[in-house]
C-alpha cells in the first residue's frame, strides 16, 4: 500500500464542501495523517488571510498560495516566484488599455493590493496579515477568516506599480483578450472554472514548482506525495506526483490524468480516498 510522506489538497472543490465548511471527517483524516508523521500541505488559488483557516483546520505544515506562487511553511514565507515589477506594470497597462479595470487584486510577497479599493467591504478583516508587515522573512498569523474578499491596500491605478507581483486578477469577459495580454507581456495566464475571473502569473509558477520547492525542503522525491484536486491548475500535481486523486466532481480532462477518483467534495471524497490510500480509521 502507497504511504505518502505529503499530502497535498486544494481547498475549494476538493477538500471544502460548496458552503466553504470542511467535513469533520476531513479534518479527522488530517488530525490522524500528523498523527503519523506525514506533512501536509494546502495548495489553493486563495491568498493568506483566506486560507489560514483551513491550513490550521486541516493541520497544514506548508501553505501553497496564489496559484503556486507562494509557498509557507506554518505562517513564514519560505519561497516566492513573482514577476517582474516591469512585467507587473505592463499588464496593468494592458488591462486599462482594454478597459478591464473594474477589478483588480495584485498579492505580493507583503501585502494584498487591490484596485478600486472599498473600504465598506467588511466580508472578512483578512487585510490584517497582508498589511502586517513588510517584510516577506516575518511571521504571518494564521488566523479564522474563511473568505478572501479583504479590501486589501488601496493602489493607484495611473502611478507606476511599486512592488513584484506573485500574480494579477482581474474580471474579463473574454479568453482572446485574456490570452492576447498574457502574449504581450510574456506571462502565463489562467482562468477560474465558474467565474469572470482570470489571473496572470509567472509562466514557471504553478502548483507543481511550488510542490517541487517542499519536496526539496523536506528532502523526498514527487513520488513520496500524494496530490488532490479537481481544476485545471490541479492537472500537473496529480499528474506528476506520486499518486494523483481527482474529485468526481473535477473536470473530465482532471480525472483522465487521475491515478483514482474519489467522490465528490460534497461527500468528503479527500477523507474517503485517504482513508484507502494509508490507514487512517
Amino acid at each position: 500500500m502507497f504511504t505518502p510522506k505529503l499530502i497535498v489538497t486544494d481547498l475549494d472543490g476538493t477538500a471544502l464542501k460548496n458552503n466553504k465548511d470542511i467535513a469533520d471527517e476531513t479534518i479527522a483524516a488530517f488530525e490522524n495523517c500528523r498523527e503519523k508523521s506525514i506533512h501536509v500541505a494546502i495548495a489553493t488559488a486563495r491568498y493568506i488571510g483566506g486560507a489560514a483557516y483551513y491550513a490550521n483546520k486541516l493541520h497544514a505544515d506548508f501553505q501553497i498560495l496564489t496559484d503556486g506562487t507562494l509557498v509557507y511553511q506554518n505562517g513564514k514565507l519560505i519561497y516566492s516566484r513573482t514577476m517582474s515589477v516591469d512585467m507587473t506594470n505592463t499588464i496593468i497597462d494592458e488591462l486599462k488599455n482594454y478597459g478591464y479595470t473594474s477589478h483588480i487584486a495584485i498579492p505580493t510577497t507583503t501585502a494584498l493590493y487591490r484596485y478600486p479599493y472599498n473600504p465598506d467591504d467588511s466580508s472578512t478583516n483578512d487585510n490584517t496579515p497582508a498589511k502586517a508587515t513588510k517584510k516577506s522573512s516575518d511571521t504571518l498569523n494564521l488566523n479564522d477568516i474563511k473568505q478572501d474578499h479583504s479590501p486589501g491596500i488601496s493602489f493607484d491605478i495611473d502611478k507606476p506599480f511599486p512592488e513584484e507581483a506573485c500574480k494579477i486578477v482581474a474580471h474579463i469577459s473574454s479568453d482572446n483578450d485574456a490570452k492576447a495580454i498574457a502574449d504581450k507581456c510574456g506571462c502565463a495566464y489562467f482562468h477560474y472554472r465558474g467565474e469572470d475571473t482570470y489571473t496572470f502569473f509567472h509562466k514557471k509558477a504553478s502548483k507543481l514548482d511550488a510542490i517541487q520547492q517542499i519536496a526539496d525542503f523536506i528532502n523526498i522525491s514527487l513520488d513520496d506525495i500524494c496530490a488532490f484536486g479537481d481544476d485545471i491548475n490541479d492537472i500537473e500535481m496529480i499528474e506528476h506526483c506520486g499518486y494523483g486523486v481527482a474529485m468526481e466532481n473535477s473536470l473530465d480532462i482532471v480525472k483522465e490524468k487521475a491515478d483514482f477518483v474519489t467522490l465528490s467534495n460534497e461527500e468528503n471524497g479527500v477523507a474517503k480516498a485517504l482513508s484507502q490510500i494509508i490507514d487512517i480509521r
